[in-house]
């Protein structure tokens, strides 16, 4: 009796295991961007250029396309859509001529959101305080 129920739950934590790993699998892990502008991604300020962007765990890991700088950005909320027509993009919050990464799209229905830092948080309030609205901004990214 004890083999059998030892087994049973052997095989369901087999089934759970391949289950999660099948539907991470589904989900890309890397993409790549061309930023007309330069941005501010978490604490770091980048430049305007190519950026290869994956996701480790709760991070998003942002690197220049000729690999010299890496910026780790925490974004700890998975987030969702059922617009078909967004696609694979990246998301910035724009306040005068200053950008700030606010998401990563995986694909129209599957992202990451990045928390707003405590510059970005000035800026919205500043610009608020001068009775102008932010606006979005969004960048088409290849899914590798």
């Amino acid at each position: 009796m004890k083999n059998m129920i030892s087994r049973t739950i052997a095989m369901m934590g087999l089934f759970f295991a391949l289950a999660v790993g099948g539907v991470q699998a589904q989900t890309p892990t890397r993409t790549e961007a061309d930023i007309p502008f330069d941005f501010a991604a978490g604490k770091s300020t980048l430049k305007a250029g190519s950026y290869a962007i994956r996701v480790r765990g709760n991070a998003l890991s942002i690197r220049t396309a000729d690999g010299k700088k890496t910026v780790l950005v925490n974004a700890p909320l998975s987030i969702g859509s059922r617009d078909r027509k967004g696609g694979a993009r990246l998301v910035f919050n724009r306040y005068g001529d200053l950008y700030f990464l606010s998401q990563v799209w995986w694909s129209s229905d599957s992202g990451r959101q990045v928390f707003p830092s405590e510059s970005e948080s000035r800026a919205r309030e500043f610009q608020f305080s001068k009775g102008v609205k932010s606006e979005r901004v969004e960048v088409a990214v290849r899914s590798n």
